[in-house]
Parts: structure tokens; C-alpha cells; sequence
């Protein structure tokens, strides 16, 4: 179990163990290590790649705050996002070049040396290789759910996005987009979990945030950040000695794991960590440089929800998914006792919202533990200081006509909402399962 505190009254439920790809959203989905053995130390490269997020958000929320506060609209595109977009195209250029001459090299005159190389060439471009991300989530069609696509498609015109060309739903207590495929279809998966803990308010601003990330096509630019990412990354752990019984990538970097006890072995590993520290260096330089663009794009998603929610909605959907823990082991222990997990959440979601003291509380707490969704995004007192920056202006909430001969978002919401809750049926199993291996 996480080590964040229980959720305040109208918090959800589970482990904050989320998407992905994501995500994002981002390159990002979600760094977690549900398995991984407890550490006394955290690992010199995960600390840099943390800092790295933490410095990116810092300088990324305090520009974003003197925008906002003056009224004016911050951009969309700036030179540290086509930076890293330029070079993740840079990285796929040259991987590209070196499998044509790899492949040049195939069917050249060689001898058994050469042969070696080049099956071994084959190999490590087998593994390096960027594989289009698949979608491990069921896939809603438009025809069997008309009023749930009716609804993204209403809260897209309101973000100001075209739709996602693929809408689904899983077991998770996340929701994300991503580009799905060689030809990187946007899609939006939402967990049909999440979704069932929230309020129709609060469900708003999750599909405004998540639709905000396709915003000026987010999404194909993470998608070419992330293969590029993919690449470097698994070419740094081709070369890094990892400690027998180690769970993660980039843990020789940590000081106190110990390699071996034979000196072969000492001189091998030292040889490999010179080896690879040109490579591990670029690819934390390559974090580091993309951390700038995500953290942007995580607040601006958040300003996009606003704008179509309002501030209050995505403030109570923030502090809702900062109580996931504390709500997890609620409808954990109701699901021991032999009830339906959807059941719970939904009680879950019936709960007195949240009063003014109790905010407060919820703001402190968040900027004294440094709470954050995932590795991915900024710290939650970040993002809740920038929507209260936000100026108090009228926002498309529920009940507003954004959506013209659709109807009304709340309508639509509804309609959504009851066509999501046929789906729980064949996700009680599964969700039950995921509660109960967290809990135990």
C-alpha cells in the first residue's frame, strides 16, 4: 500500500497505480513498481530523473502563474517543446540510418567475424526497436454506445479538439490518451472505476483535462518523444550491469547495491559502467530536456479542464485522486466482505463533499507531502496554486449548451454515465482481483 494518508470525504479509490502511456498523456503513462522490493536507498538516476520533473514543474508553474494571473493565454508551442521534438526526430533519423547500414552490412562479403557482428546487430535492433503502442483496454463503438462518444465528442468541441478517433474503457483507476498504432490514432481510455467514484462534475474535468493533452495534436508529439525516449533508454540498459535480484532499469547507479564478490566480475562491470555512461547521460539529458515540454503540457491540461468545468471541478478532482489510497483499502475491505466493488465506489462518491476547513486541510497537506499523481506529473499544490490563480470567471459547467443540437453536457453526461454502468458487469471480476492483490 502507498504511504499517502486516507482519502478526505469525497475521495475515490484505489492505488495510484495509473496509465500510462501515459498518461499521459504524456510519454509518458505512469512509473510505478507495484512489485518492487523496498530500498534503503533511492537509486542515483531515478533521484536525478525526479529532480529533473520537480525543476521542470517549479520553472514551468511559476511562468504559467504570472501569465494567468495577467489575464493573458499562455502558448501552446514553445522552443523547449519543438527542442525535444526536434530531438526525438534527430534520435529516430540516426536509428533509422544505422538499420540501413546494418542492412547494407547483411548482404556485404564478411567473414565469420562479420557474420557475428551483424547477427549481432540484428539482435540489439530487435530489442531497441520502437513497437507501436497497442491498446489493452475494450474499445466502445459508437453505434452500441452512441451517448458516450456523443458526450466525448461535446466535452472535445469544448476543449477545442477534434474527438479521439478511438474511445475505451478498463479495469484501472486512471484515465489517459495516447496514440494507438503504426498510423498513432488518438484514443482516450478512461477506468471504468474512476469514473464510477466521481461526480458528474468531476467527470467533466477528467475527460476536459485528458481531451486537453490533444490540444495542437499532443499527442503524435509524445508519440514521437516517447519512441525516441524508448530507443535510448533501452540501448542505456543494453550496457548497464544490473545487480542479481534487481527489479528496475538503471539500478547499478544506486552506490549501495553491491555487484559481486569476484574480482572477474568487479572488472567487468566497471568496464561496462564506463562503457555506458555516454549513454546514460544522454539519455538523462534527453529527460531533462523533455521534463520542460510535459510539465507544460500537464499544467495546460489542467487550465483546458478549467476553462470547461471550472476551477472548483478540477480542484475537487484533484484532491479526489489524491485520497485513492486511503479510499482503495475502504472498497478493498468491502470487496473481503462480499460486496460488489462498483457498489462501494458509487458509496464512495455519495459522500458530503468537502467543506472549506476541510480544503484547507487538503491544501496543506498536499504542499507539505509533495503529493503528486504519478512520477509524471507535478506536484499537486503546484497545480492547485495555479488554478487558484485563475482569474473567477463564468466556466462552461454542467448545465451549459456548449454543445448545440447535442444538448446539454449534463444530459449527455447521463446518458454516458448509464451506458458506462452496463460495462461494470464484466470489469466486478477483474477490478475485484486488482483490489484484493493490492490489499493483501
Amino acid at each position: 500500500m502507498s504511504d499517502l494518508p486516507a482519502a478526505p470525504p469525497d475521495a475515490p479509490a484505489t492505488t495510484a497505480a495509473t496509465p500510462t502511456v501515459t498518461a499521459s498523456a504524456s510519454p509518458t503513462a505512469p512509473t510505478t513498481a507495484r512489485h518492487a522490493p523496498p530500498q534503503a536507498r533511492e537509486p542515483w538516476f531515478a533521484r536525478r530523473r525526479r529532480e529533473a520533473v520537480d525543476r521542470a514543474a517549479q520553472d514551468s508553474h511559476a511562468e504559467l502563474v504570472r501569465l494567468v494571473t495577467s489575464g493573458r493565454a499562455p502558448a501552446t508551442r514553445t522552443a523547449q517543446g519543438t527542442a525535444v521534438v526536434a530531438a526525438s526526430v534527430v534520435v529516430l533519423v540516426l536509428s533509422l540510418a544505422a538499420v540501413v547500414l546494418l542492412a547494407r552490412a547483411s548482404f556485404a562479403d564478411k567473414g565469420l567475424w562479420g557474420w557475428v557482428l551483424v547477427v549481432l546487430g540484428w539482435v540489439v535492433v530487435a530489442y531497441v526497436a520502437p513497437r507501436p503502442v497497442r491498446l489493452e483496454a475494450e474499445a466502445l463503438d459508437a453505434s452500441s454506445h452512441p451517448a458516450t462518444h456523443r458526450f466525448v465528442s461535446a466535452v472535445a468541441q469544448a476543449v477545442g479538439t477534434p474527438a479521439p478517433a478511438v474511445v475505451a474503457v478498463d479495469g484501472g483507476l486512471s484515465a489517459h490518451v495516447a496514440t494507438i498504432g503504426w498510423r498513432m490514432r488518438p484514443a482516450l481510455v478512461v477506468g471504468l472505476p474512476l469514473w464510477t467514484m466521481l461526480r458528474p462534475e468531476q467527470r467533466l474535468a477528467l475527460l476536459a483535462h485528458e481531451l486537453g493533452h490533444l490540444r495542437g495534436r499532443d499527442t503524435v508529439a509524445a508519440a514521437l518523444v516517447d519512441r525516441a525516449h524508448g530507443i535510448l533508454e533501452r540501448l542505456a540498459s543494453l550496457l548497464v550491469p544490473l545487480p542479481r535480484g534487481s527489479y528496475g532499469e538503471l539500478e547499478w547507479l544506486c552506490p549501495t547495491v553491491g555487484v559481486s564478490s569476484a574480482f572477474g566480475n568487479r572488472m567487468g562491470t566497471a568496464l561496462l559502467r564506463v562503457v555506458s555512461l555516454p549513454f546514460v547521460a544522454l539519455l538523462l539529458g534527453f529527460e531533462r530536456l523533455a521534463a520542460v515540454d510535459a510539465q507544460r503540457r500537464e499544467y495546460l491540461a489542467d487550465l483546458a479542464a478549467a476553462r470547461v468545468a471550472g476551477p472548483a471541478a478540477v480542484l475537487r478532482l484533484l484532491f479526489t485522486v489524491s485520497g485513492l489510497p486511503g479510499v482503495h483499502t475502504t472498497v478493498a475491505a468491502a470487496v473481503r466482505r462480499g460486496e460488489d466493488p462498483f457498489d462501494a465506489l458509487e458509496a464512495v462518491a455519495a459522500r458530503p463533499a468537502l467543506g472549506p476547513s476541510q480544503l484547507a486541510a487538503a491544501r496543506r497537506l498536499a504542499a507539505e507531502s509533495g503529493r503528486r499523481w504519478d512520477d509524471s506529473h507535478p506536484r499537486d499544490d503546484l497545480r492547485i496554486s495555479l488554478l487558484e490563480a485563475l482569474p473567477g470567471a463564468p466556466s462552461v459547467a454542467l448545465g451549459g449548451d456548449a454543445t448545440g443540437s447535442l444538448g446539454s453536457l449534463d444530459a449527455l453526461e447521463v446518458a454516458a454515465s448509464a451506458e458506462l454502468a452496463g460495462l461494470r458487469r464484466g470489469l466486478s471480476r477483474s477490478v475485484r482481483d486488482d483490489l484484493l492483490e493490492t490489499y493483501l
